[in-house]
Formats: C-alpha cells, structure tokens, sequence
C-alpha cells in the first residue's frame, strides 16, 4: 500500500502514529482486500454472499471510521449501525490480516472509539458470535456488558450493552442506573453458561 494514497485523511482522533478516519467509498477496495478471514465468515454466517456489496451497505449506511497506521494498511473498520428496531445502536467491528502484529493499536483504538461515541451515546449495543471467546472478553474489556443469548440458525451470538459511564439519568446517586465500567469475569462466564450446546 503507498504511504501517500491516505496522507491527506481527516484525523479525527490521533494517537501516535494511529489515527482513526470517517470510512469513505475510497476506502472500499482496501477493506475487501485486506478483511480477515474471521470478518469474512462472520458476513457470510450474516448471509452476505457479496463481501464487496457487505462492505459498500455499511460505509452507506452506518456512522463508521477506519483505523490505520500513519503509512500503513487500515488496522480496523468499526462503528454504529442505527436501525429503527433496535433500542441502542449496534456497535460493531471487522478486521484486517494485520490486525494480529498490531493487537496494542487495537485495544487501544477500541477504547478511543468507545469514548469517541460516549460524546453522543447514552447507550451502545453489540452481538457477538459466541465462537469468539477473544471477541466476548474484548467486549466486556470495553464495558459492555452480556445480557443474554440470541440464535440465527445454527450460530450462537452473545448480546451486550453499555451504558455510558458519563450519562447521570438521576441526580440522586444512589438511585442512579448501574453503570457497566469494568468488565466482570463472572458475568461473562455466567452468559458463557446460557448459550445452548
């Protein structure tokens, strides 16, 4: 990939030489290039045949960013997908090859994500396929935290929610919500023990 093709993107969260930009149609081709095998399956198991036409509904209809080394492929694609039977958007996320070698950009690119929607969200949505453990303790890592078990077919997703630590829905503390901060191992594994065999 040449370093100039990007060097004009809009950075609108940077750290170091990572930085996350608004996911345009430019950035199409790279994408279906560049996703993993686990993010190619997991559209097929969605019933996306077309990985290319996948690719162009979410940059079409869904608030989404890249994720990429200054000079480098893009690390991560993720977002919000608004959808009007849904009480929280879904927060969502796909990954490069490269993804592997940059495992601390990544961490550390989800959490300013996180806190980049906090800005505008009381609350976040995610579902997980359960085949990914890594993704489950990912999830709560971020303070999403799993509520129950969904099934399509013969696939099993985890679903979580996240409360934004910074919404105060009651000004009397004791009467506010709990907040989802840390993740917590036991209720993770509680969940684990929901999904059907």
């Amino acid at each position: 990939m040449g370093s100039n093709k990007y060097i004009n993107e809009v950075k609108i969260i940077r750290r170091g030489r990572h930085y996350l930009t608004p996911f345009t149609t430019d950035h199409i081709d790279e994408v279906v290039e560049l996703l993993s095998k686990e993010s190619r399956r997991e559209l097929k198991l969605l019933g996306h045949v077309d990985i290319r036409q996948a690719i162009e509904e979410m940059q079409k209809y869904s608030e989404c960013f890249i994720a990429r080394k200054e000079g480098g492929s893009f690390l991560a694609v993720g977002g919000l997908w608004y959808d009007a039977d849904q009480d929280f958007p879904q927060l969502f996320a796909m990954f490069s090859d490269g993804i592997k070698e940059n495992f601390n950009a990544m961490a550390r690119g989800s959490k300013m994500l996180v806190k980049f929607f906090d800005t505008t969200q009381s609350h976040m949505s995610m579902t997980i396929l359960a085949d990914y453990e890594f993704m489950l303790d990912w999830a709560s890592w971020l303070g999403f935290e799993a509520v129950g078990v969904s099934v399509n077919g013969p696939n099993k997703y985890v679903d979580f929610v996240r409360c934004n630590p910074n919404r105060n829905d009651v000004s009397d503390k004791s009467l506010r919500p709990v907040t989802h901060l840390k993740a917590r191992k036991d209720t993770l594994a509680e969940v684990k023990e929901w999904i059907p065999v």
